[in-house]
C-alpha cells in the first residue's frame, strides 16, 4: 500500500481511495468481531466472516486484473473460497445455533423409576423465552430427555384415568398456634 505511490492515492479522493478504505476499515472490524463472534457462537460473526470473505474475493479479482500477478492472487481467491464453503457447511452452522443448556447437578442424574416407567427430564424455552425443566414418566426411551432422579418436594401419584405415574407438589403441612 505505501509502494509504488500507493500511499497518495490513499489519501486521495478516487473510487480506487475509497476502496483501499473501506478494506482497511473491514479488515479492522475483522480483527475483532471474528475472533470475539466465534467465541460466543454470534451468529452475526460467522455472518459477517462471511461478507469479508467476499469483498476479499472481490479485491482479489480487482487486484489480478489490475496488476497481473496470478500466482499469490489465485492462492488467496482459493483460500476465500474454501473458508465461505466451510462456514456454509451444516456443523458450523449447527455451532453456532443458540441452544438452551442447563448445569445439572451430578445427584439429579440417578434415575428414579416407579413401576415399569422411568423419570425423565427435558429443558424446553417456553413461549416467554424462559428455559424451564419439565418431568415425565415413559416405559421406553424417549427422543429427548434424559433419566434423572426424584426431584426433591415431589410426589408420585398414578392418574385414576389412565394409570399413568406422574409427579405432584407434596402438600406443605401449616401449622397454626
Amino acid at each position: 500500500m505505501f509502494v509504488d505511490e500507493f500511499f497518495t492515492v490513499f489519501l486521495s479522493y478516487s473510487i480506487l481511495s475509497i476502496l483501499m478504505w473501506v478494506t482497511v476499515l473491514l479488515a479492522m472490524l475483522t480483527l475483532v468481531i471474528i475472533p470475539y463472534g466465534f467465541s460466543k457462537r454470534k451468529n452475526g460473526a460467522r455472518l459477517f466472516a462471511l461478507v469479508f470473505l467476499l469483498w476479499s474475493i472481490f479485491m482479489v479479482i480487482a487486484t489480478i486484473s489490475m496488476t497481473g500477478e496470478k500466482i499469490i492472487g489465485f492462492l488467496l481467491l482459493v483460500l476465500c473460497v474454501v473458508s465461505i464453503m466451510y462456514l456454509l457447511m451444516s456443523p458450523v452452522k449447527r455451532y453456532f445455533e443458540k441452544k438452551p443448556m442447563a448445569i445439572v447437578p451430578y445427584e439429579i442424574l440417578k434415575e428414579y423409576t416407579y413401576g415399569l416407567y422411568t423419570l425423565y427430564s427435558k429443558l424446553v424455552r417456553l413461549k416467554n423465552g424462559n428455559n424451564q425443566i419439565i418431568y415425565f414418566f415413559s416405559k421406553r426411551k424417549p427422543k429427548s430427555g434424559t433419566p434423572t432422579a426424584l426431584p426433591e418436594g415431589f410426589d408420585v401419584e398414578v392418574s385414576n384415568r389412565s394409570g399413568l405415574p406422574y409427579l405432584k407438589k407434596k402438600q406443605e403441612r401449616s401449622t397454626i398456634l
